[in-house]
């Protein structure tokens, strides 16, 4: 696809890639889908051996599909990078939803025909079962729309962090996306035990006497950091659970890179 000369029609593609990565997540891939067609770019669904409807809905919606065995988070964004028929790739997930706001300022950064090789766009956190994120709510702010010549996705299982090749200021898109993170409580408990065993496999070794200080002070700093800082308490009392939650992911993470560390001290002796 060739990029888009100045001055050219509202309603021309751009040169950019959606790249969806996906597991069995035929309840909300449509959604998320419907939200990214506007943007008239590529779309690519690199899925990780889906059981459900997942590939058909993404065909359906004439995205392209490439399967690939799941390897980490990092990793499955980098092999997907290398996919995309273009060179700007918009790495969007399958729970989140684009809206008119931020589309139009994509489609208007592309349509200048030079957009940023690094743009940041805002998430806002969507509490389960609500429609909309409440109002004032904290936005994570990442790099996601990103030439690949210059920026591609670190192979690490637990982040989808990138490599930057320039030293470039990125321009932040104003309007933020919405993300629906989680489906119920859950899917949100379940979501953050199996982080915090991925974190605790893969990331690197610590001593038992870090670990056992962490552990006293983990939930309690984090729950406070979830409620107050990131303004979870502006969603009420689903908010309150919600950073109970999230910081038991946190806790639980430790506890169990606490048992790896022993573990690892029993063997040695």
């Amino acid at each position: 696809m060739s990029r888009p000369p100045v001055g050219a029609q509202p309603n021309s593609p751009i040169p950019l890639s959606v790249l969806i990565r996906t597991l069995n997540e035929e309840d909300r891939l449509a959604k998320t889908l419907e939200s990214a067609l506007p943007l008239q770019a590529e779309i690519l669904v690199v899925d990780a051996g889906s059981t459900d409807r997942t590939v058909e809905i993404a065909r359906s919606y004439g995205a392209g599909v490439v399967t690939n065995p799941w390897e980490g988070f990092g990793q499955q964004r980098r092999f997907g990078e290398m996919q995309c028929s273009n060179n700007f790739v918009f790495s969007l997930d399958a729970d989140e939803i684009l809206t008119p706001k931020i589309v139009s300022e994509i489609r208007s950064l592309f349509l200048k025909g030079s957009p940023p090789s690094l743009i940041r766009v805002r998430k806002a956190l969507v509490p389960p079962h609500w429609d909309q994120p409440p109002p004032l709510g904290y936005c994570h702010q990442y790099v996601l729309i990103y030439d690949r010549r210059i920026a591609r996705t670190k192979p690490d299982p637990n982040w989808d962090t990138l490599e930057i090749d320039v030293k470039s200021t990125p321009y932040t898109i104003k309007s933020p996306l919405l993300h629906f993170s989680f489906r119920d409580i859950n899917h949100m408990t379940t979501k953050a035990v199996q982080i915090a065993r991925l974190a605790a496999n893969t990331m690197p070794a610590r001593s038992s006497g870090m670990m056992n200080l962490r552990l006293l002070v983990e939930f309690p700093l984090s729950f406070l950091k979830f409620y107050f800082v990131r303004r979870y308490c502006l969603a009420g009392l689903d908010g309150f659970v919600l950073a109970i939650v999230s910081a038991y992911g946190r806790f639980i993470r430790v506890a169990m890179m606490r048992e790896r560390a022993m573990l690892e001290k029993k063997k040695s002796v």
